[in-house]
């Protein structure tokens, strides 16, 4: 869907960088009114074009088109700036466009209403309104839409705050500048433009509770480092591209726009883990790669061939330690005597994808060595499990205790559901889902005892405290265990390696990322590995001055209690899950 232009033509200038409108003809007065320091402004950014609805008058609006060109003498940039007349689609109103367009930024209906200076009860009523006019089912398609149809506003409606990724808020912050930090991008001195780090997250799609996490850790990371002055003068810009995860089309889509941009790195959660492919497309562009997929696969493939993917760096251990870390929590439970099980079976849960499998060979001696029988391990779809089923047929091995390997929040809440529905009373040990917020809002009071571990979380000591406390100071909501903390600190040791290098080149950036141990809220960092992927503790390395914890944690009266590894945790911290039953004495 796009605006509906009127017949009449559209109108074409030529400005220089300094405001002057090409040809012997032209005058400042044929531009749009008020126009003209958008223009100016756009050619500060690196952006090559960018579109957008410029409001006329009351009842007049124009689509605005910019492209970037050398000026007829070929000495400087100039902007040609193309308007045509056009019509709001689907009785749009000039308050939905305002809607729209900070919808597509990223923000919350609390943060468009602090935007509007209206409510969020208004807001909620008005994207209703928008998703039965433009026929969409949720956000992310509203901001698709608005996106492909150009239906994005200039002046961006409240300013801009810390959003990026999108060209239009590049040229409403170059405008909002003063007047004199304003320059022509080619007369911009390189050191002191911005360091772009782009983001490909999960904003869309099932695992949107995880992106808007890390979306938010690299924001209060970005906005720390640019209060202190930025990396040696220049500003670090976050660039977020959303894609679903589980669609290969946008993700590969998605790291190519970024990759068009000439970021200076790119960080994602596990955008990797499902489209590997992308993994070459990183390769080709050379600059450093930042990712969370906890996928000893892609750890190997960087180990085996690390001239091509010496660019790419796996900031979590694999996946391959979660299992060994459930039967060493069930040991230290037994050997304690927190825990009593009727019987020595386990059942595995697992996910069909390649990055969810956890029963491994290893999972299964390490369950042997320890008397442990893994009696069943149930395979479930990633979309639409048949949880009741699965639940069925967990009882027919009448197990001490079940691991589940769905990570995705809303699939394991209705797991966790579904399980105590059923009066068993068997341990659950689930991996990383209840690290995301979203987990607690479905699963509540059903995951109360739950068990669950990630081998990247957020340490609740003093420094992983104030990061919590600056997170829920920027964003108004607490930061999850996982996601939040990751992101943090994957911008924060990109910061860190462009302040001791002096420079954003990928050669010595990717030396000292190999070179260092840097201590972050989720852990302490060493990528100097042949795998480049940070080590854990205490599956890797005893040391836990040199690897991230395997955090095992319970839900215990609506919250999640750390119970290890030790000495991050207590294990005798642990409760029976409610109606457990316990072997006598």
């Amino acid at each position: 869907m796009a605006p509906a232009t009127t017949p009449r033509p559209a109108r074409e200038v030529l400005v220089d960088a300094d405001g002057t409108v090409r040809g012997a003809s032209r005058t400042v007065a044929a531009l749009p009114v008020g126009i003209a320091p958008y223009v100016v402004g756009f050619l500060t950014t690196r952006h090559r074009h960018v579109s957008f609805l410029w409001r006329v008058d009351e009842r007049s609006w124009v689509t605005v088109r910019l492209e970037r060109q050398p000026s007829v003498d070929g000495r400087v940039e100039a902007a040609r700036v193309r308007w045509t007349p056009t019509e709001l689609p689907e009785g749009l109103t000039a308050r939905e466009i305002d809607v729209l367009t900070l919808v597509c930024l990223g923000l919350t209906n609390q943060q468009v209403a602090s935007r509007l200076g209206t409510s969020a009860r208004t807001v909620s009523t008005q994207v209703e309104r928008l998703l039965t006019k433009l026929e969409q089912s949720g956000r992310a398609g509203l901001a698709a839409l608005t996106v492909e149809s150009e239906l994005l506003r200039l002046p961006i409606p409240g300013g801009v705050g810390l959003e990026s990724g999108l060209a239009i808020v590049d040229v409403q912050r170059a405008v909002s500048q003063p007047s004199e930090e304003r320059r022509p991008a080619r007369r911009t001195p390189a050191r002191l433009a911005p360091l772009h780090i782009g983001s490909v997250l999960p904003l869309t799609g099932p695992a949107w509770a995880d992106g808007l996490e890390a979306q938010r850790g690299a924001e209060l990371a970005v906005a720390q480092i640019n209060a202190r002055g930025g990396i040696g003068g220049r500003l670090v810009e976050q660039v977020v591209v959303p894609a679903d995860f589980f669609d290969a089309q946008q993700v590969v889509s998605a790291f190519r726009t970024l990759i068009d941009l000439e970021v200076d790195a790119i960080i994602t959660s596990y955008a990797n883990s499902e489209v590997p492919d992308v993994l070459d497309l990183v390769a080709d562009f050379g600059q450093p790669f930042l990712h969370n997929a906890t996928f000893e696969e892609q750890v190997e493939r960087v180990r085996n061939d690390r001239e091509r993917f010496g660019m790419v760096f796996q900031t979590c251990p694999s996946e391959i330690h979660y299992g060994l870390g459930a039967i060493r929590l069930f040991d230290e439970l037994t050997a304690g005597g927190q825990w009593r099980p009727r019987t020595r079976s386990i059942v595995a849960v697992e996910v069909d994808l390649d990055s969810g499998h956890t029963a491994t060979p290893a999972f299964f001696a390490a369950a042997e060595r320890s008397g442990w029988t893994v009696s069943d391990v149930v395979t479930v779809p990633f979309h639409d499990a048949d949880w009741a089923a699965v639940v069925s047929r967990i009882n027919l091995s009448d197990p001490a205790a079940v691991m589940v390997t769905h990570f995705v929040p809303q699939a394991l809440a209705e797991f966790q559901r579904a399980f105590r529905l059923a009066g068993n009373d068997a341990l659950v040990y689930g991996v990383y889902g209840p690290s995301i917020p979203h987990f607690a809002d479905e699963a509540r009071e059903a995951a109360e005892g739950m068990l669950w571990s990630t081998v990247t979380g957020t340490y609740d000591d003093e420094f992983g405290r104030a990061f919590r406390r600056d997170f829920e100071r920027l964003h108004g909501t607490p930061a999850g265990w996982s996601q939040a903390g990751g992101a943090y600190d994957q911008v924060n040791l990109l910061s860190t390696a462009w302040s001791s290098t002096g420079t954003p080149s990928a050669p010595e950036v990717l030396s000292f990322l190999r070179s260092t141990v840097y201590r972050g809220v989720n852990g302490v960092y060493y990528l100097g590995g042949s795998g480049q992927a940070a080590l854990s503790y205490p599956d890797v390395t005893p040391d836990p001055s040199l690897g991230q914890a395997h955090m095992v944690f319970q839900v215990q009266d609506g919250t999640s209690r750390l119970l290890g590894p030790a000495p991050y945790g207590d294990v005798t911290a642990f409760r029976a899950p409610p109606g457990a039953r316990r072997r006598p004495a």
